[in-house]
């Protein structure tokens, strides 16, 4: 027997969600871009996996008035659709750092290029600037924004500035969809619970390790972060549990850094967030406390299929569960990211 099946349900869902947000979006342009949309899961040029990120509009220049340090760089202006996927190919290496695609359709041509919010790192990303922005959302009748990206490898994101969003799975496993605004939102607050600062500090902190934890996601292939209480030892009477690692002799104080104020701090804070990153991206855990420390990197710990509860997955899974299992006093959570995507935040087991 010969059977072919098809995501036809997945392919009508994107057609209705783009007429539904903008009735003149170009069907060509749409045929276009829904031969494009399978690669946006795990897009790769000459070895380098990338994630890139879409924004189609009718006014760029609208968009872009939405955002509070815009950048744009124009590239190419066509007379119609056609060359679609070879302007893709040749804007999506720029995604690597942080920019994102449009394609504009405006009334005589498509013009395409790239774009992103000059901003800091304790500030909102240009996705969430553009979807929270009432200047757009006041003229949704004349100005559209679609918002398509994937943050893991099995599903595609659409947004629109009416607010509207509809989540594309390709795993045959409903169970690997995940919540991650939900989730990280859960470990930033378990990782911030006993930081006494301002409401503005803590907020701008909170919005940092949200930015960075969104980079980790889409360019570390897997990692984990375990949350513990601002009295967990970090000297010699530390528990053997998490004790195989590089302890830091001075721990990454993020709320000491907001705090100073000094000209240098908003540099210092990109360098040591840098850090941070490169710490979540070694093999094993990276060690932080619920007031804004962090605390080691490389921490190993023992597991297997016992303490692991028989979850199914690889060793940094197991590893996950066994903390999660353990009960262990002053651990507080587990942030796991697996290297196809999956990710969780889970607190102990009491």
């Amino acid at each position: 027997m010969n059977e072919n099946i098809f995501y036809l349900d997945a392919k009508n869902k994107i057609v209705d969600f783009l007429a539904s947000e903008y009735d003149d979006f170009p069907i060509k342009l749409q045929n276009r871009f829904m031969n494009f949309f399978p690669k946006m899961i795990n897009y790769e040029e000459e070895g380098i996996k990338y994630k890139p990120r879409l924004l189609f509009t009718n006014n760029i220049d609208a968009v872009m008035k939405s955002l509070p340090s815009p950048s744009k760089i124009e590239l190419f202006r066509d007379e119609n659709e056609n060359m679609f996927a070879s302007r893709l190919k040749a804007l999506v290496p720029f995604t690597q750092h942080d920019w994102c695609i449009y394609v504009s359709s405006e009334d005589d041509c498509v013009i395409y290029g790239i774009f992103k919010n000059i901003n800091s790192i304790k500030e909102q990303g240009v996705e969430d600037i553009i979807f929270q922005s009432n200047y757009l959302k006041d003229r949704d009748d004349k100005i559209f924004g679609i918002y398509a990206y994937a943050e893991n490898n099995w599903a595609v994101t659409m947004k629109s500035i009416k607010g509207n969003e509809i989540n594309i799975n390709f795993a045959l496993d409903i169970k690997v969809v995940n919540d991650w605004d939900g989730e990280i939102y859960d470990f930033v607050e378990a990782s911030f619970s006993k930081l006494k600062a301002s409401v503005k500090k803590l907020n701008e902190v909170k919005t940092m390790y949200k930015n960075i934890f969104k980079n980790v996601i889409r360019n570390v292939h897997g990692t984990m972060c375990v949350v513990v209480d601002k009295d967990y030892p970090t000297s010699e009477h530390r528990d053997d549990f998490l004790d195989d690692g590089i302890w830091l002799r001075e721990p990454i104080s993020f709320s000491k850094l907001f705090i100073q104020g000094t000209h240098n701090a908003e540099p210092k804070l990109n360098a040591i967030s840098d850090v941070f990153m490169s710490m979540l991206n070694f093999d094993g855990i990276t060690v932080v406390d619920n007031a804004g420390n962090v605390l080691a990197y490389n921490v190993f710990v023992e597991a297997n299929l016992r303490t692991a509860g028989g979850v199914i997955g690889g060793a940094r899974k197991r590893a996950a569960y066994t903390i999660i299992n353990s009960k262990k006093k002053l651990i507080i959570g587990v942030y796991f990211q697996s290297h196809d995507g999956e990710m969780f935040y889970a607190p102990l087991k009491k």
